[in-house]
This record gives structure tokens, C-alpha cells and sequence, in this order.
């Protein structure tokens, strides 16, 4: 008989093979099904889909990882505490019509207090921070009769920061007969900071209640508040018909800290901007004000750091008080489109000029057209026939990772002839027969180990055998 200690021997080598082998095993067939982005601190963003369902949750850390052509979604302002890193993509052609679901407090000159809401892509921005996103192609048009505040990042931001963005041919129109409401090039009112943003931005306010002395606010960074700015370059085109108050700035409309107490501290800085560009308007109110100025139209609290402000801006006063002031010159304008196609480096983007005033703007943004040879899975669809499964690839011409939704019951034809279907079923068989490979080269090894062992064992039999007849 075997020697017991030869016997625990095997036993114990055979277990530690067969479960490194299983352990192998699974984590092989694991590695084909885990998300590309498994165990990142950020949720990435790929998809219009993705994004629109992102803005459900009201905090998070997220990462724009494509070009997102938002043409066709009517977007809710997106109401934010949080982190959203735009990775240096763009966002093209958001359209907001509807204003956030949340409020939040806005202050106006004699510090009354309004309960305000926000448009933009975000609704309501509070401890938040927006960095490296770019907004092409923006229209936020909303007519209402609340308090409230426009601006391509965020209607308001309560202690938030925005910073390495760029927006480019955003138009923000307000219609509006509330007592408080403006907008802003970058955000509407709020505080926090604005650092190295480009903004090109056309900024349209209306006021429909000749009865209510309003209070209305107009800036190429920000329309109120306490936001500081550095290095930010700013191009505004605006136009405000108002019955009330206005507070127009190239910078901002109106700089001031609240609450009280803090102006008493408080210290910013207003440093190393650029301004360019022109704000047409009106003031009909006989106690007249018209605050209308490159940087600040009013300022409140001397709190802040001044240095290093540069402009081209002309401030265009009217005096005809039946007209609605827009960018449109003409009653009735006649527009001739010239398309420019996109190429590897740009967007396209079509331009409409009207032929009889010369007024000329941009949208319809597109993203260039990619050439991907092969998908490889992301994200698995969940079957329910939604095309709410992600595939990625890379692009030949410009070497950008591109991702597509896709669904479980699609057969969508790629270039190399092969269906997607096929290319995941490829995938997985070879992932699968991969890890059986290596399942049965372990178990072979095993035996292998097994047989020299009980040959050792026999042939120790024989020798003690032999020294027991001596």
C-alpha cells in the first residue's frame, strides 16, 4: 500500500492545481463580459442615450467620452451637483425649450429675494464643477412669466466652477414679464468661478408686461451675480427690449455679493478677459437708468481684483419703444444657405444669411463621417429590444474612438461584411474556447503530475521492499 504521507501529498497538489485551473477559468470568461469602463471613478458618457439618461440623477461624476448630435432631443435642463469633465468633446446642437425643475434664490439690486428657475444645459448648478466641455449649435428659447435666467452652461450656479470651456454660435432668447430674469453668455446668475472660457453667443431679451418695472439682467459671461472671471474671451451680440430696468454688460450685467454679510469679506477677481462685440437696447421707464457698460453694467460691492480687461464693445441705445429688438434686421428675412461640409478636423455646419439686411448665423452643427473596420462590445444590450447596447471602434481616418447603440435583435451591416450579431458571437466563442483551452491544458498538466508522482511512489515502494529482504 501507498505510503499515507504520498497520499495527502497528491491530494493536497491535485486541489491546489484544480483550483488555481477553475479560478484561471472563470476569471478568463469573466474578462469577456465586463464593461470596458469597469472600475473607473467616473461614469462615462458615449451615446446621445447615455446622456439623456445621466441627466436623471442629480449628483455623480461623469466623463464625455464622443461627440454627442443632440438634434432631435428636446433637453430638460439638467439640475447638477456634481462633476462633468467634457474631455475636450462637444456637444452639438442642444435645443432647450423648458426651463429646470428645481428654484433657486436670486437676489436683485435692493437684495429682494426671488425664487428662480434656470435654463440652459444645465438647470441648476450647486457645488458643481462643468470643465473641458464644448457647446456648438445651442439654441435655449423660453417665453415665460417666472423669474428665471438663460445662459448656454447653466441658468444658475450656486458655488459652482466652470472652466476650459468653449460655446460657439449659442443662441439664448428669453421671453419674459416676471419682475426678476436675464441672460448670460456663459451662466445666468450665481456664484463660483468662470476660468478660461470662450463664448460666442447671441443674447435675445424680451419683455412682454409694460406694467411691471422689472429688473433684467444682461452679460456676456454672466447676467448677475458674484461669479469670479479669468481669462475668459467673450463675443456678444445682444438685443434687449425692455419696460423696466436693464443692467447690460460685455462682462456682466450686474456685480453683486450676496448675501450681506459676505460682501463684507468676500474678494474676487476679475482678471485677464476679452470682450468684443455689441448690445443693442432699450429702456422704456421714465425713472430711466440704462446701465450699459463693456465690463460691468452696475456694480454693487467694489469687492474684487480688477486687471488686464481689453475690449471692442459698443453699447447701442434705442428709443423706439414699439419695436421688439432681435438679430433679425429685416421684417421679413430671406435667408440663402451655404453648407461647409465637415472635414477630420472640423465640424460642418450650415450658415444662413438673409439677402436683404445681411444678418448671417450658424447652425446644424455635424460631426464628421468615421470609417471603423470592427465593433467590439461595450456595454451588452439588455435584450429588450431598446438599442441600449454600446460598440466601439476606432476610426481610421481621424484614429477617434467611436461608439454606436445597438440592440439585441439588430443585424446592422458593418464594412467588413460581417453583422454585428456575428461579430459579438465571434467574439465571445473565441473568448470562450480561449479559456477552455486553457482549462484543459491545466487538467492535462495535472494528470501528468499525477502519473510521475505515483511512479515515484512506486518505484520508493520497491527500494524499501528491497532493503527489508537484506
Amino acid at each position: 500500500m501507498f505510503n499515507k504521507k504520498y497520499i495527502r501529498g497528491i491530494a493536497a497538489a491535485i486541489g491546489t492545481v484544480v483550483i488555481a485551473a477553475s479560478c484561471l477559468f472563470i476569471n478568463t470568461a469573466k474578462a469577456d463580459t465586463q464593461p470596458a469602463d469597469a472600475g473607473t471613478a467616473s461614469t462615462e458618457i458615449r451615446t446621445v442615450q447615455e446622456l439623456v439618461e445621466a441627466a436623471k440623477n442629480p449628483e455623480g461624476n461623469y466623463k464625455l467620452m464622443a461627440d454627442l448630435d443632440m438634434s432631435g432631443v428636446e433637453w430638460t435642463p439638467w439640475d447638477f451637483s456634481g462633476t462633468f469633465e467634457g474631455n475636450g468633446h462637444s456637444i452639438l446642437n442642444l435645443s432647450v425649450k423648458t426651463v429646470s425643475k428645481q428654484t433657486m434664490k436670486t437676489y436683485d439690486g435692493n437684495r429682494k429675494e426671488y425664487d428662480t428657475y434656470g435654463a440652459g444645459f444645465f438647470g441648476v448648478l450647486k457645488n458643481a464643477r462643468v470643465s473641458n466641455l464644448n457647446m456648438y449649435g445651442e439654441r435655449v428659447e423660453i417665453t415665460s412669466t417666472d423669474h428665471c435666467f438663460a445662459a448656454p452652461i447653466a441658468g444658475l450656479a450656486d458655488n459652482s466652477d466652470i472652466s476650459g470651456c468653449t460655446i460657439k454660435d449659442a443662441y439664448i432668447s428669453l421671453t419674459d414679464s416676471a419682475k426678476m430674469w436675464g441672460t448670460g453668455g456663459i451662466v445666468g446668475f450665481g456664484s463660483g468661478n468662470l476660468d478660461n472660457v470662450t463664448t460666442q453667443v447671441t443674447l435675445v431679451c424680451i419683455d412682454t408686461d409694460k406694467q411691471v418695472k422689472d429688473e433684467q439682467f444682461m452679460g456676456g459671461a454672466y447676467a448677475a451675480g458674484f461669479l469670479n472671471i479669468r481669462g475668459c474671451s467673450i463675443t456678444i451680440d445682444g438685443y434687449d427690449s425692455d419696460h423696466g430696468y436693464v443692467h447690460n454688460g460685455g462682462l456682466v450685467g450686474m456685480y453683486m455679493v450676496y448675501p450681506l454679510e459676505l460682501s463684507k469679506t468676500y474678494a474676487g477677481e476679475v482678471l485677464n478677459n476679452k470682450v468684443k462685440g455689441m448690445i443693442t437696447f432699450y429702456e422704456d421707464n421714465t425713472d430711466r437708468r440704462a446701465y450699459c457698460q463693456a465690463n460691468m453694467g452696475e456694480v454693487m460691492n467694489w469687492t474684487y481684483a480688477y486687471s488686464g480687461f481689453t475690449s471692442d464693445f459698443k453699447r447701442n441705445e434705442t428709443y423706439d419703444y414699439t419695436a421688439t429688438l432681435k438679430p433679425e434686421m429685416c421684417a421679413n428675412p430671406v435667408y440663402t444657405d451655404t453648407v461647409t461640409e465637415a472635414s477630420q478636423d472640423a465640424f460642418g455646419f450650415t450658415t444662413h444669411t438673409c439677402s436683404s439686411c445681411g444678418y448671417t448665423y450658424s447652425d446644424s452643427y455635424r460631426i464628421h463621417e468615421h470609417k471603423v473596420n470592427g465593433y467590439t462590445v461595450v456595454k451588452e444590450p439588455t435584450g429588450t429590444g431598446i438599442s441600449d447596447g454600446i460598440e466601439s471602434g476606432t476610426c481610421s481616418l481621424c484614429s477617434q474612438t467611436v461608439y454606436r447603440n445597438f440592440a439585441a435583435n439588430a443585424v446592422e451591416e458593418e464594412q467588413t461584411g460581417e453583422s454585428t450579431a456575428d461579430s459579438v458571437k465571434t467574439e465571445k466563442k473565441a473568448g470562450f474556447n480561449t479559456a477552455v483551452g486553457i482549462f484543459i491544458a491545466v487538467v492535462a498538466a495535472i494528470v501528468v503530475i499525477i502519473f510521475i508522482m505515483i511512479a515515484v511512489m512506486v518505484q520508493n515502494n520497491k527500494r524499501r521492499r528491497h532493503r527489508r529482504r537484506r
